[in-house]
């Protein structure tokens, strides 16, 4: 009778060590969730430097680095038309150091693409930043002024007139295909490593064209080194409201809003994705949102929640327009 006693004291001391045992993993856990952050954030931006993501995403971690308690740095990691920085933080440890500044392509390429990652489900969302109409910019000697003309200029050389993209399956890519598709015209792609490339040849009358957000480029616009022709957005950029949009210049129904958005690996700690999400409401000041809106972007801070949906809904759009234009 001792003996049995004695086997099921030391039957149960074995359960509540081992139950302890498998307890410790997610309470240390928890516990470095809570310490957070206690080591530099890196944000990552899939396109070369230079560019409106670029600039926004360094404006973004100055902000952050004063209310998060942690210092936060901007790597660039452009190549393969955003995929591989985006591929780097899809792939890098779920704790909150490793972040990607986001925009359409991470949708985009996804559905062009054999891609390694889902936009949705590989990724756990912090928040919104930023939403913006682009602008199509022109160099300054090219004979076109409004839409019409544009549209007018393109149809009488077919082929021969091109735009420039930060990459293949881009925003802006898209954005020109749609304007392609809608005014029946045919110019030529010309993609780039980063918008910041990009702008480099625009403005050195190397391309003709580009489909590109306005952060950073009001100087050229209003020393006429680059043409600004019309906005892309429903209504007028505040940052520049004298120029129509593309629908007032004659294409009904043409919009195309970029946006920006910070997201972690998915499995990231909720607690963790709380604090990076706080954070970014902190900085939304009236002074950041002035900033921003003078080069024509909404500061536009969201719950995470909306962040998700937002990509749900622009899974579902770009697959509509990539089927119209046929791009592959």
């Amino acid at each position: 009778m001792f003996e049995l006693q004695k086997a099921v004291c030391l039957g149960r001391r074995a359960l509540a060590v081992g139950f302890a045992a498998m307890a410790l993993p997610v309470l240390a856990f928890d516990a470095s969730a809570q310490d957070y952050p206690n080591d530099t954030i890196e944000i990552t931006v899939a396109y070369a430097p230079g560019g409106s993501t670029d600039l926004v995403a360094r404006a973004l971690a100055d902000e952050l680095g004063k209310v998060i308690g942690a210092p936060v740095i901007v790597e660039n990691k452009p190549g393969g038309g955003t995929l591989v920085g985006t591929q780097y933080v899809a792939n890098a440890k779920a704790d909150g150091y490793r972040l990607l500044f986001g925009t359409n392509a991470l949708v985009i390429n996804s559905l062009l693409q054999k891609v390694s990652y889902d936009p949705v489900d590989s990724f756990a969302d912090v928040g919104i930043v930023t939403t913006q109409s682009l602008g199509v910019i022109a160099r300054p000697d090219l004979p076109v002024n409004s839409v019409k003309e544009l549209i007018e200029y393109a149809k009488a050389r077919p082929g021969e007139l091109n735009f420039a993209s930060s990459g293949n399956g881009s925003n802006q890519h898209m954005a020109g295909e749609q304007f392609k598709l809608m005014a029946g015209v045919d110019m030529l792609h010309v993609p780039y490593g980063g918008a910041g490339p990009a702008l480099t040849d625009l403005l050195g009358g190397r391309v003709d064209l580009m489909f590109t957000s306005l952060y950073g480029i009001t100087d050229y616009i209003s020393s006429g080194k680059l043409k600004l022709i019309a906005t892309t957005g429903e209504t007028r950029s505040p940052a520049t409201p004298d120029t129509s949009t593309v629908i007032e210049g004659g294409l009904p129904g043409f919009t195309a809003v970029s946006w920006q958005a910070l997201f972690a690996p998915a499995d990231t700690p909720e607690s963790v994705i709380a604090k990076l999400n706080k954070a970014l409401v902190d900085i939304s000041t009236p002074e950041l949102a002035e900033k921003f809106a003078a080069q024509g972007l909404e500061l536009k801070i969201s719950a995470p929640a909306e962040a998700n949906t937002l990509l749900v809904n622009e899974r579902d759009r770009y697959n509509d327009i990539i089927k119209s234009i046929g791009s592959k």
